[in-house]
C-alpha cells in the first residue's frame, strides 16, 4: 500500500514525551523550577484554547473544519443558536420569531441596538439578507449553498428590525438552517463589501469576542467584547494556540501553559488526561459519523455490488475497538443516536470479506485500483491506512493520499475524487448530514463527493411534512435507501472528548464539536 503524504510534518520534544509518560504510569520525576506553573499570573491572562491544526478560513459561507468553526463560533451569531447543553433552539440576535400555519413564512423580530465589532455600525435585517442572499449566489461557490438552495423565495426587510423569509414551500425544519453555525453565521454587509478577498481572515461579528490577530502556525487571539447584547464575557481575551501533536498538548496543560484542550482523539492520551491530578475530561456523544465516501460516478464504483463489496470488507468493530480503544461507538447511517430520526432498521454490512470477494466476482470487478482522500488531520490520515489494509484483503489495490486541508478541500471542490473521508461536523439537524451528502444541490463544489442523487423526492418530502411521526417514517426510508445504494460508508459515530485544568469553570460542551467560551471564567490561584 502506498501512502503520498503531501503535507509538512513537526516534530515535537521527544523530552516532553516521556515526561508526561513518566507521570502518567505514576513513576518519579525531577522538576526542574518553573516547570509546572499551576497558577495563573493574573486576572488578564487570557483563556487559553488548545487547537490540532492552523486556521485557514473565518468566513461563514466558505468556512471548514473544526478549528476554523470554534474560532468563528465565538465571533458570530445567528438569528438563533442552539443551547449547548440541550440542543434546544434558543433566541440570538432575533428576539423573537413567528411561523405561519403552513410554515412557509418565518418572521424574525431582531434585538435593538446590537453593534458589530471594531465600528462597522450597527446590526440590522439589510445584514440578515445580505448574508443569506450572498451563500444563495452561485459565485460565491458556497459549500452551504445546498443547505437552503430552492428553499428560499424571498427575504423580505420590512424595516431594520424585522426579516421575513417567504419559502417555496412548506419546511417544518427552517430554523435549523438559520441557526449559528456554518451558513446561519450571520455577517455584515459593510464588512464583507470593504474587505473582499481578504475577509476570509478579517471576520466582523457580533459575537462575545473579536478577532484581532492571527499568527499562521502559531495561534489565534480574539479580546473580549464588552458591548456584547448578552453581557461582556468572563475573561478578558480568548488564546487559541496551535499544537498538533496531542501527547505535547497534554503537557501544556499539565503545565498550565494550556487552559482547555480541545479535539482530543487519542485514546491513549485520553486515558493519560483521565489519570492527571487538577484535570477534568468530558465527553458527549456527537451529531456526526466519520464516512468515506464513495464517488459513484467513476467506474467501477458506479455499480453498487462493488460499493456493497467494500462495505463488507472494512473491520469496523477492529477500527473502533483496537484503533480507538472503545472512544467511538458503531454507526448504521450518517446520523447519530443523538437523532430521534436515526433507525437502525437498515440493510447492514457485516465485516466479511469472503462476501465481498464473492459481490466482486459478480460484478465481473478485478485488477482495481482505490484511492482514499483524507485530511492531514488527526484521525483522518491515520484512519485511511487501516481501511486500506483492509481493502488490499479482497484484492483492491488502495492507496492513501493525505492533503493539507487548503488542498483537500479543493480536491473535494473538484469533483474528481474517487473517494474520501468526511465527518459532517454540524448541528443537530437530522437534514443537515442529509443534504450536505445526498442531496444533488450540494454536488462539487458543494461535499456531496459521491455525485449521489438517489433521495431527492425523499428529501423534498421530509422536509415539507408538517407531521412528526410521518417525517420520522420519511428519515427512515431516506436511511435506508442510502444503506441500499452504498454512496457512502459511515465508520463509526464520534464522542467528542475535551479537557480543562479545574480552574477553568462554567464551559459547556456542545454536541458540535466546536469549543463556546463566553459562559466559562477562570480561577485565580
Amino acid at each position: 500500500m502506498a501512502i503520498r503524504n503531501e503535507r509538512s510534518v513537526e516534530l515535537q520534544s521527544h523530552d516532553r514525551r516521556r515526561a508526561l509518560q513518566a507521570l502518567a504510569a505514576g513513576g518519579a520525576l525531577m522538576v526542574a523550577p518553573g516547570m509546572f506553573n499551576f497558577a495563573r499570573a493574573d486576572s488578564a491572562t487570557p483563556l487559553r484554547i488548545r487547537i490540532g491544526a492552523d486556521i485557514s478560513i473565518l468566513d461563514p459561507a466558505r468556512i471548514f473544519q473544526v478549528e476554523n468553526q470554534s474560532v468563528a463560533a465565538n465571533v458570530y451569531n445567528g438569528l438563533v443558536k442552539y443551547d449547548p447543553a440541550s440542543n434546544e433552539i434558543v433566541a440570538d440576535l432575533a428576539q423573537s420569531w413567528t411561523i405561519s400555519p403552513d410554515a412557509k413564512v418565518y418572521t424574525f423580530k431582531l434585538r435593538p441596538g446590537v453593534k458589530w465589532h471594531k465600528d462597522f455600525g450597527e446590526f440590522s435585517s439589510d445584514d440578515v439578507k445580505f448574508s443569506f442572499e450572498r451563500i444563495l449566489d452561485p459565485t460565491t461557490s458556497s459549500a452551504y449553498r445546498g443547505q437552503i438552495a430552492d428553499l428560499i423565495q424571498a427575504i423580505e426587510t420590512p424595516d431594520p428590525a424585522t426579516v421575513r423569509f417567504i419559502l417555496t414551500d412548506t419546511n417544518a425544519e427552517f430554523l435549523h438552517k438559520v441557526t449559528a453555525f456554518n451558513q446561519g453565521w450571520i455577517v455584515s454587509r459593510k464588512a464583507v463589501t470593504q474587505f473582499g478577498d481578504k475577509y476570509s481572515l478579517n471576520p466582523i461579528g457580533t459575537g462575545p469576542f473579536i478577532f484581532q490577530k492571527w499568527t499562521a502556525g502559531s495561534e489565534v487571539r480574539l479580546s473580549a467584547n464588552p458591548d456584547y447584547f448578552e453581557g461582556a464575557p468572563k475573561v478578558p481575551s480568548l488564546v487559541f494556540r496551535v499544537i498538533r501533536d496531542e501527547t505535547a498538548a497534554a503537557i501544556a496543560l499539565d503545565k498550565r501553559e494550556i487552559d482547555i484542550f480541545f479535539s482530543l482523539q487519542q485514546p491513549e492520551v485520553i486515558g493519560r488526561l483521565r489519570q492527571m491530578a487538577g484535570v477534568k475530561v468530558l465527553s458527549r456523544p456527537a451529531s456526526s459519523t466519520l464516512n468515506l465516501v464513495i464517488n459513484t460516478t467513476i467506474k467501477p464504483y458506479d455499480d453498487v455490488r462493488v460499493r456493497r463489496a467494500i462495505a463488507h470488507a472494512i473491520n469496523y468493530k477492529g477500527l473502533i475497538d483496537g484503533f480507538f480503544r472503545g472512544t467511538k461507538y458503531p454507526a448504521l447511517t450518517v446520523l447519530t443516536s443523538a437523532f430521534p430520526e436515526n433507525t437502525d432498521d437498515v440493510p447492514h454490512y457485516a465485516y466479511d470479506p469472503e462476501r465481498a470477494m464473492a459481490l466482486l466476482k459478480e460484478a465481473g470487478a478485478s485488477n482495481l485500483r482505490f484511492e482514499i482522500t483524507a485530511p492531514g488531520l488527526n484521525p483522518y490520515d491515520k484512519l485511511a491506512v487501516p481501511l486500506a489494509n483492509d481493502l488490499n484483503q479482497i484484492g483492491i489495490r488502495a492507496t492513501v493520499r493525505v492533503l493539507e486541508r487548503a488542498a483537500y478541500q479543493q480536491a473535494r471542490a473538484s469533483g474528481n475524487v474517487q473517494s474520501c473521508l468526511t465527518s459532517v461536523v454540524g448541528p443537530p439537524d437530522p437534514s443537515a448530514p442529509l443534504v450536505t451528502l445526498l442531496a444533488r444541490k450540494s454536488f462539487p463544489p458543494g461535499l456531496n463527493s459521491a455525485r449521489y442523487d438517489g433521495v431527492e423526492d425523499l428529501l423534498g418530502k421530509v422536509s415539507a411534512e408538517l407531521d412528526d411521526a410521518k417525517r420520522k417514517e420519511l428519515y427512515a426510508q431516506i436511511l435506508r435507501k442510502m444503506a441500499t445504494d452504498v454512496p457512502l460508508i459511515p465508520l463509526y459515530a464520534d464522542q467528542l472528548f475535551m479537557a480543562h485544568t479545574d480552574a477553568v469553570q462554567g464551559l459547556v460542551q456542545n454536541s458540535m464539536f466546536t469549543v463556546q467560551a463566553y459562559s466559562a471564567s477562570v480561577r485565580n490561584g
